[in-house]
């Protein structure tokens, strides 16, 4: 790998700067302008606040810090953007300048960066993007074990960063289903000290959510600011809101589904693979066609939802859009099988939808699954992103080898 392989990493500073500027964004707004009024020590700040309102511990004093102190912010959060391109980088094995190019553009063109004003820049970056970035350099070198020697140093940062990142509740449970789909796949290699350590971590995770007096508190408290009824919801309601409500996310507000179909749609016709062609071509259709049936539908829900009469009979609409929604992704799920097989792609691009998708799918559990906008949906956002990247790096790498072989011939 040379040594300006990952030079286009830089252009993601420079874009996001310019573009923050250029929008005049509001540094302050949303949860910011809150925590700068706030007129107390970080450590004694987020004791009360673990006690009150939020297990995400270290998380509640950087938002504290960095609301009022602008400058630590961008500090920080430049070198934990870099961190995050970088460990993305490494972990696609991504050692061509070329590759690292392609890695910022599309990442930058596809990843829906309005998603980050929903709580306000500051609050949104410091609880999804610091903790990503921790979580992507832990993964990178869990990766990488399997392929080489990682020195002592790399290690202990990758197990701090990792026990930093988990207490974004999202990414603990992310953590958990990558570590059972590791033992499932890894059998009795999965088994090594490195690997306990992480287990244990996980473990910390969940009893911090679940014991967390503050979480507690919490619950009661936005219960009856954003949704009075939610108590009154069964289960089956509360996971069909929130699977209408990623469905329009990713259908409707943002088009990432459609991205990445419209990939498989070009991988199955690079292959000539005339199912998965026909397929692809049909979950474009489909997906098409049900923007306003999901859209009107959940519209509905979100409007109602804060009031005290919320009449629970509106969620039976839902059952459309939700059958709809799941044999688009039951298509997408089969096309990636006919397309890569039974191979490590495969799992890869499977398993890391299905994780982040059910770590979306948890909101379903708290009265601001609404409420929240898409920021618990910020790590799903991340993995199509990730993968459609992917489907580009491939697809560009195939003809690069079809050329090579038509070269190879003609000699």
């Amino acid at each position: 790998m040379s040594k300006k392989a990952k030079i286009p990493l830089l252009l993601v500073i420079i874009f996001y700067a310019l573009y923050f500027t250029l929008t005049k964004v509001d540094w302050m707004s949303g949860d910011a302008q809150w925590f700068s009024k706030v007129d107390s020590s970080p450590i004694s700040f987020v004791i009360k606040r673990y006690e009150t309102w939020s297990s995400r511990f270290w998380i509640e004093g950087a938002t504290l810090i960095a609301s009022k102190h602008l400058i630590l912010f961008y500090i920080f959060t430049v070198i934990l953007t870099l961190l995050f391109f970088y460990s993305l980088s490494e972990l696609f094995s991504f050692n061509e300048y070329d590759s690292n190019l392609v890695l910022v553009v599309f990442f930058m063109a596809l990843f829906p960066v309005v998603s980050l004003q929903s709580a306000g820049p500051i609050a949104t970056i410091v609880n999804y993007i610091w903790p990503s970035a921790l979580f992507l350099y832990w993964l990178m070198t869990d990766r990488h074990r399997k392929m080489k020697n990682i020195g002592s140093l790399q290690n202990s940062l990758s197990i701090l960063f990792l026990g930093l990142a988990v207490f974004n509740e999202g990414l603990a449970i992310i953590l958990c289903l990558y570590l059972i789909l590791c033992l499932i796949v890894e059998k009795k290699n999965f088994f090594n000290t490195y690997r306990m350590i992480c287990l244990v971590i996980s473990l910390l995770s969940f009893l911090n959510v679940l014991l967390c007096p503050g979480n507690q508190n919490r619950g009661m408290l936005e219960i009856a600011r954003w949704f009075p009824t939610f108590n009154h919801l069964s289960f089956l309601d509360k996971i069909l809101i929130q699977f209408n409500n990623i469905a329009s996310n990713l259908i409707v507000s943002h088009n990432l589904l459609e991205v990445l179909v419209i990939l498989l749609f070009i991988k199955a016709i690079q292959r000539r693979q005339r199912l998965s062609i026909i397929l692809s071509g049909a979950v474009i259709m489909l997906t098409s066609a049900s923007h306003q049936l999901i859209s009107d539908r959940l519209s509905v829900i979100v409007k109602e939802s804060p009031g005290k009469e919320f009449n629970q009979q509106i969620i039976g609409t839902l059952l459309k859009p939700t059958l709809i929604f799941a044999t688009l992704i039951l298509l997408i799920v089969l096309i990636i099988i006919l397309l890569y097989g039974k191979s490590k792609t495969s799992l890869m691009i499977i398993a890391s939808l299905v994780i982040t998708f059910s770590s979306a799918m948890a909101i379903s559990l708290s009265p601001t699954l609404l409420a929240s906008a898409d920021r618990p949906l910020l790590f799903l956002y991340f993995a199509l992103v990730f993968n459609c990247i992917f489907l580009v790096n491939d697809l560009s790498e195939f003809n690069e080898r079809k050329a090579s072989i038509i070269m190879d011939k003609s000699k």
